[in-house]
């Protein structure tokens, strides 16, 4: 029921893995971390930081990450906000700021001033005794608080321009670590503030330090590659308990229950984003997400999924035969299909770019007389978010997660058909962290028949 692939297409295994310098990206791994600077860190997993979102990371995680990402700003002052939104669970931060700090708190503000005694700053809005008697009890400021999370110092927001102007008489520059932003969106609020600054303090220079994060992100530690291949697993496992009741008359908003309570089952917390289930003409609809069809007899079924573990995602694409088998025209383009995605895991080594892995993807789409059919990009990376940020200009590296994800779209035929799956870039290639979900056609069939599908039988 499960494909193996050749050492020819991901020739590399987890085990022995070693680091390759390229770029401004440094290898992060679990045990060692090589910065910028070339400052050499020890990363560990421990206890939760925070029991409700289950969180295996430790403060000192957190806390090595601001510190290395200080190593590379040299001196200055980099201010973040948090930038979350409110959950069903309450509030969740922006993964920039969960990355650097693991802390989910609504109005919390990161201060990193690498040159001054007091490095790391942590601000936190008052609190209201009354609100919090309707959305839940805030820590106190003590000095276990600050020594848990890892801080050199917890104050409340008010003190944000007593800190900054003390910091700025040592320094002109102020980092930009926030994601870049759009020149149609609004500008960040860190940005706001730091022109705010210069209007006020002649000399400031603004430096545009968002790649040091984003390159830290780039690279996956050992810790991190876990959590998306737990994600992945539970991901499988729900769409297993799915196969069983993929027939004619269900719906794909039932189905989109299903796979949600799957998941949720197996604790995970949330979905990594909304799931695409998409029938018949709807498996062609790239982000199809009304899931207001019923399934019918000789459909094909689209199903782009992934459950959250520990804020990693995984993001995985399986095209399904409602009947339990496939037609013999969506057997030959599916075949297409997965032999594109095979061609684009043996383009994945370090060194090579996304648009190579494109490259190869495309050409056998080409081949096959379909490529007008095939409107999206072979991959993205992942990691915290779906789309994880990235500079995608940058060369593959040891420590990379990707996702390979071909498709073919013929919505007149009602066929849409798109293979997906999430492979970590090795020393010598790449290792298909979702290798145990089925994905040659004969082999699908055999899972779906083997998780109890009631038409597969018959």
């Amino acid at each position: 029921m499960f494909v193996d692939y050749n050492v020819h297409e991901c020739n590399a295994t987890a085990e022995g893995i070693k680091k390759i310098p390229g770029g401004r990206i440094k290898p992060m791994r679990r045990f060692s971390i090589c910065m910028f600077t070339g400052v050499v860190l020890c990363l560990t997993t421990a206890v939760p930081a925070r029991q409700n979102d289950r969180e295996d990371l430790s403060s000192r995680i957190f806390l090595q990450r601001r510190q290395a990402l200080m190593d590379s700003l040299g001196c200055g002052v980099a201010v973040l906000y948090s930038q979350g939104h409110e959950t069903d669970t309450g509030y969740r931060a922006d993964s920039h700021f969960w990355y650097l700090t693991g802390i989910d708190e609504p109005g919390a503000v990161l201060i990193l001033a690498p040159c001054e005694d007091r490095k790391q700053t942590l601000l936190l809005p008052p609190r209201d005794m009354d609100e919090e008697r309707w959305t839940g009890e805030r820590p106190a400021l003590t000095e276990s608080l600050r020594l848990s999370l890892g801080f050199d110092r917890i104050l409340r927001t008010g003190y944000m321009d007593r800190i900054l102007t003390e910091c700025l008489r040592h320094t002109s520059v102020l980092h930009m670590i926030s994601p870049p932003a759009g020149p149609s969106t609004d500008i960040p609020p860190d940005l706001v503030l730091y022109n705010r600054i210069r209007e006020r303090i002649p000399g400031i220079t603004i430096s545009n330090s968002s790649r040091f994060p984003e390159h830290m992100r780039m690279i996956k530690s050992d810790m991190e590659i876990a959590a998306i291949e737990r994600a992945i697993q539970i991901t499988y496992s729900g769409l297993t308990e799915l196969l069983g009741r993929i027939e004619p008359g269900v719906t794909e908003f039932q189905l989109d229950g299903i796979l949600e309570s799957a998941f949720k089952k197996q604790g995970a917390q949330y979905m990594a984003f909304d799931p695409i289930v998409g029938c018949g003409r709807k498996s062609a609809i790239l982000h199809y997400q009304k899931r207001d069809g019923t399934l019918e007899p000789g459909q094909l079924l689209l199903l782009d999924i992934g459950a959250e573990w520990h804020r990693y995602a995984a993001d995985i694409s399986r095209t399904l035969p409602v009947d339990g088998r496939f037609s013999p025209e969506q057997a030959d383009i599916y075949d297409i299909v997965l032999a594109a995605q095979k061609a684009a895991f043996r383009a994945v080594r370090p060194g090579a770019t996304v648009q190579d892995v494109d490259d190869a993807a495309r050409s056998v789409i080409r081949e096959a007389g379909y490529i007008d059919t095939y409107i999206h990009g072979t991959s993205h990376h992942l990691g915290l978010d779906v789309h994880d940020t990235a500079d995608y200009g940058m060369p593959l590296q040891p420590g990379m997660v990707i996702t390979i994800e071909p498709g073919i779209y013929l919505p007149d035929l009602q066929i849409g058909i798109r293979i997906e799956d999430d492979v970590l870039v090795t020393r010598d290639g790449c290792r298909i962290l979702s290798q145990q979900i089925p994905r040659e056609r004969k082999a699908v069939e055999a899972w779906m028949a083997a998780a109890g599908h009631p038409v597969s039988g018959k």
